[in-house]
Parts: C-alpha cells; sequence; structure tokens
C-alpha cells in the first residue's frame, strides 16, 4: 500500500490486506462480529500479571507475527519471561534464542521451559527485527514457535497506518483508513481467528512490521481518530479495504459469496493516479508451466490459460486451464494466488496468449471491496473529509466512539 520507490517497497501488503478472503467468509460465516473489548486478560492461567498502562486501561491487540519457525530471537537491554501462572521463569540481558523442541520452549539453548511464555523487554522488545511496544506470548505448537505480540490498540493502527499506505497521502485519507484499520482490529479481537491471536500482522488481514519507525503523520491520523469505529446497524463493520480499485469497487458477494448491503459496488472516479491503475504482467511459459502444475493440470505445449466467467464489475470469476485433455475449471482468485499477487495484481483482468506466454494487463491492486486507497486519497484532494470518505465506501454504516 505505497507509493513508487516507497510504494514498489510496500504495495504488497495493500494487495491484499484487510480483506483477505477468509475477512469475510465464502462459507456464509457470519461477516459482522459482536462489538467486544480488545483488552488484554487479567492474570490467570493464561495471562502475565498486567503492567501499568494495562492496568490504566490501555486496549491491546494480538498479532501473530509472521515467521512461524522453530526459532524466534528475542533482543532488550534486559529480558523477563513469565510462564502461563504469571510465575517469572527466566530472565537475560542483550539477546535470548528461544526454540521450539515439540510442544515445549527451550530458553537460550539450555532451560526447557513449558510449551507457552510471555516475555516483556525494557525498556523495549524485539522480536527478530520488529519492535513490539507491549509483551509477546511464545507458543509452542507441534516444532514451530508462534510469537504474538499484544500491542496497544491505538500504537498498532499507527503502525498498519505505516505500511498500508505512503506519507504523502492527504491527511484526511489516512484518518479514514485509521478508522477502517481500528475498526477491523476491533471486530477481529470481538471474534479471535484463533484462540492465541486475533489477527495476523501480514496481507492475510493488516500489515504490522513493528512499532518503530513510525512516522509522525500516522501517528496523529490515530490520535485525531482514536476511539472511532465505523458501525452498521451497532454493530462492528468488516471496513475491508484495497490499494486501487481502477474505476469500481467489487460487491463482497462476487468477491467471497456473502452479500453485505455496506460492501456492494461502488463507482470510484478518484483512483486514477495510482502506479497501478493500470498494469501488465508477461507470465513466462515456464512460469504458465508451474502455476498450472501447482493447480493440478499437468502442462503440455497445449496449454491454455483463459477467463471463462466475469462479475458484473468486470473481474475474473473463473478460469479455465486446460493441457492434453485435462482441463480444470477454478475461481480467478485461485489462480491469482498461484501466480502470485504481485504479479496478477487484481482479478480486473484479461489473459492472451502470445508467443508461446500470456499477457496479462489489468486495473488496480487488491481484492476491490470496501474502500479504495488511492481512491480516498484523490477524494481528500478534492476536500472530502474523512467521514464523507468512510461514507462513500461504507454506505448506510454510521461512525462512532466504541465503548471500551
Amino acid at each position: 500500500m505505497k507509493l513508487l520507490p516507497l510504494f514498489a517497497a510496500g504495495i504488497l501488503a495493500l494487495s491484499g490486506c484487510a480483506g483477505a478472503p477468509h475477512a469475510v467468509p465464502p462459507s456464509g460465516g457470519t461477516p459482522i462480529p459482536p462489538r467486544g473489548s480488545t483488552a488484554v486478560p487479567r492474570p490467570g492461567p493464561a495471562a502475565i500479571a498486567p503492567s501499568p498502562p494495562e492496568i490504566a486501561g490501555t486496549r491491546f491487540i494480538r498479532v501473530l507475527l509472521p515467521g512461524g519457525t522453530r526459532e524466534v530471537v528475542l533482543e532488550g537491554k534486559s529480558i523477563r519471561a513469565w510462564g502461563v501462572d504469571g510465575r517469572p521463569v527466566a530472565e537475560a540481558a542483550g539477546r535470548v534464542t528461544l526454540a521450539a523442541v515439540g510442544e515445549r520452549i527451550r530458553w537460550n539453548g539450555s532451560r526447557l521451559l513449558g510449551g507457552a511464555l510471555d516475555a516483556a523487554g525494557a525498556p523495549d522488545l524485539r522480536v527478530g527485527k520488529r519492535e513490539v511496544a507491549g509483551r509477546v506470548r511464545l507458543l509452542a505448537r507441534r516444532g514451530d514457535l508462534l510469537a504474538v505480540a499484544v500491542v496497544p490498540l491505538e500504537a498498532y493502527v499507527a503502525a498498519v497506518l505505516s505500511r498500508e499506505a505512503p506519507r504523502r497521502f492527504h491527511p484526511e485519507a489516512l484518518a479514514a483508513l485509521a478508522v477502517a484499520v481500528r475498526t477491523y482490529a476491533a471486530g477481529a479481537a470481538a471474534k479471535p481467528r484463533d484462540p492465541a491471536y486475533d489477527v495476523v500482522g501480514s496481507v492475510e488481514d493488516q500489515v504490522f512490521d513493528g512499532t518503530d519507525g513510525v512516522a509522525a503523520v500516522f501517528r496523529q491520523a490515530a490520535d485525531r481518530t482514536r476511539g472511532l469505529v465505523v458501525l452498521y446497524r451497532g454493530e462492528l463493520a468488516r471496513t475491508v479495504y484495497h490499494s486501487t480499485c481502477g474505476g469500481r469497487t467489487e460487491s463482497a458477494e462476487y468477491a467471497w459469496g456473502k452479500d453485505i448491503p455496506y460492501l456492494r459496488s461502488q463507482l470510484c472516479d478518484d483512483c486514477a493516479d495510482s502506479p497501478v491503475y493500470r498494469w501488465e504482467y508477461r507470465m513466462s511459459g515456464a512460469e504458465g508451466r508451474r502455476v498450472a502444475r501447482e493447480l493440478g493440470v499437468p502442462p503440455g505445449k497445449d496449454l491454455r490459460i483463459a477467463v471463462t466467467g466475469r462479475t458484473p464489475t468486470g473481474r475474473a470469476i473463473r478460469v479455465r486451464i486446460s493441457s492434453g485433455g485435462v482441463s480444470r475449471e477454478l475461481q480467478a482468485a485461485e489462480f491469482r494466488k498461484a501466480a502470485g499477487y504481485a504479479r496478477v495484481r487484481s482479478l480486473k483482468m484479461e489473459i492472451v496468449a502470445a508467443a508461446g506466454e500470456w499477457r496479462i494487463t489489468g486495473e488496480g491492486w487488491g481484492h476491490g471491496v470496501g474502500m479504495c486507497q488511492f481512491g480516498a486519497n484523490g477524494m481528500a484532494r478534492r476536500g472530502a473529509g474523512f467521514r464523507e470518505i468512510l461514507a462513500r465506501y461504507y454506505p448506510g454504516t454510521d461512525i462512532s466512539v466504541e465503548s471500551p
């Protein structure tokens, strides 16, 4: 969700954030979660004793840090760890390596501890290359070590903004995105996808890469809109968003199989200055064969890839891959995922065979549902405020302060 050259480094995040298909389950799962608190659980079998900011009422979000590896490196001037019963179990200075051993955690190559630890650092804790403004829970699961950062909600909002939008965006566009980010996070915390965490810190939900290096413009957007969320009939809305719609947003009904009144297609004539309003990808023969194999079609010299169905907005909904008498028709989203979100940037695309390769041209970046970020910026540049922006992309909703 970035501009070139900053855009090139971060636009991949924009392509799928706050709106991967799980956000509005195609199976028909409830798309609008009930309201709830993002506060961290108080002491007990699943949490350490709260720190002073938690006692003061700070709201938190539990973020699964991307990785999922056997080892996690913690760094801090001083590092302390507690067991799930809240009792201290280890401490160190500088750097600690934790490793999963089955369902248990090894501390710095020596002590074998339980399967879950809570860690905090002074003055702050770094997990890998990420600084987290809170504490981290480490969980051993079948030989993998999960790191879940427990981050103050408003710090999380500012940090996500710093990865989901370029600094040059208009303040009103950043404010609108801040409200969308907060609402999405609050809804996820009210109905967690996993007992151990609320959101994933990647394009599966919203990109979170730590709390350090967050520019003032992003902190200001979060502070200015502190506590504000989008509600639909009194419940938290699913405020999904994407980089660039290419002229018209998509309906959740066609993207994910669930009609949601405030996530229906909207004309958007404000994102034309996006670097990916138009795009082209040349898929080589070798890459086309890789994609075909991954999607279950053994590729031969007669490999064909074609769009076979479209939504009313012109986005591909079905793709057929065929070769050697084997033919498979699948969801276009499956093809895009296999080809790569950074290559096939949206489903608003055309596929044309050309001299042993495929020329794929399209418009926009991302799933196209909800708020178009470059469209929001275009609106702001025309004088629209963040409330007007949110009303356009989530029609029929209200903006309110969520009860803590």
